[in-house]
């Protein structure tokens, strides 16, 4: 009884909660909608695409590994009637997926293509260390993985188009937004200096430990904004620097950072996730698209990218 009427107190304010959001229609909405909501399958779907790229790269290894009379170790992840395989084994390291798909789905059966990377060995033919590409399509049934066929070799991924960034004024390093990225990257990657005084309250960041490097020299500072700090209230920009370690220079480093200003003064508030995009998206055609500041007299040729539409 007691169990009973808990629910019904449960039930009660459920529905009191709706009514004061959203009124009658709420209540029929929830009364009327037949269950909870779908569950996301984003989990599962990751899930077995782990299980699919596990077991291409054991198998491409173990393909490539085996010598003739070893069909058998073969047989564990594919069944053909038709293999020859060599008198000595290739030698093949460091399996990387670098393209994964789920091609087909009925009922609990799934298939995956999947592309693995190797480091091949040196060779008569090949001198030097390389990598090779393969493709396996592989199926997956309640957890059980079978090959459909034996690999094929594939060419490597081509080379993808560059995306012009959104960072048309070069500003600075003694400009308002130069002095706080160049302070507060400094006192970030060195641990010189105090990472609070270059950043906002809610920002969460602290100087890295520990610090990887001993100096910074600052590059380039490029802006959305032509004043380059002297107005607005919030900026994007990107930092380019030169680090420097105990043993010496250390490759170039580009860092796209988001600055408000509150009373005056800018303050770093993220690292971003990704630059500046311009909207719409422009695509480069050359490799002066991609550095961000171009020049009004020599424009990149580009072409403008339709917005995203949703299905």
């Amino acid at each position: 009884m007691a169990l009973r009427r808990r629910r019904e107190n449960i039930l009660v304010g459920v529905l009191a909660v709706l009514a004061t959001l959203g009124g009658g229609h709420a209540i029929l909405d929830f009364l009327s909608s037949g269950g909870p909501p779908p569950v996301d399958q984003t989990p599962v779907v990751v899930g077995h695409a782990q299980l699919a790229g596990s077991f291409a790269e054991q198998y491409l290894l173990t393909y490539l590994g085996a010598t003739s009379g070893q069909q058998e170790r073969i047989a564990e992840f594919v069944s053909t009637p038709q293999m020859s395989l060599p008198a000595t084994a290739k030698q093949v390291a460091d399996p990387i997926v670098v393209h994964l798909a789920r091609t087909y789905t009925a009922g609990n059966l799934e298939i995956w293509t999947v592309t693995v990377s190797v480091r091949t060995g040196k060779s008569a033919t090949q001198p030097a260390d390389t990598r090779q590409y393969y493709r396996v399509s592989v199926s997956l049934t309640e957890g059980r993985l079978r090959a459909l066929a034996l690999p094929a070799l594939v060419t490597a991924p081509t080379k993808g188009p560059d995306l012009s960034l959104h960072y048309p004024t070069t500003c600075a390093p003694e400009s308002p937004l130069g002095q706080v990225a160049t302070g507060f990257l400094s006192a970030f990657l060195t641990g010189t200096g105090d990472v609070a005084r270059y950043t906002t309250v809610d920002s969460g960041m602290t100087a890295m430990k520990p610090a990887p490097f001993s100096s910074v020299d600052t590059v380039t500072i490029a802006a959305e904004d032509s004043g380059c700090g002297l107005n607005g209230t919030a900026e994007h920009l990107m930092a380019t620097i030169n680090p420097k370690s105990d043993s010496g220079p250390a490759p170039t480093l580009s860092y796209p950072l988001t600055l408000v200003r509150a009373d005056g003064r800018w303050q770093v508030r993220s690292i971003d996730s990704l630059p500046a995009l311009p909207n719409p998206l422009t695509l480069g055609t050359d490799q002066d698209s991609r550095s961000g500041p171009t020049s009004s007299s020599m424009p990149p040729t580009s072409v403008r990218i339709p917005a995203p539409t949703q299905n």
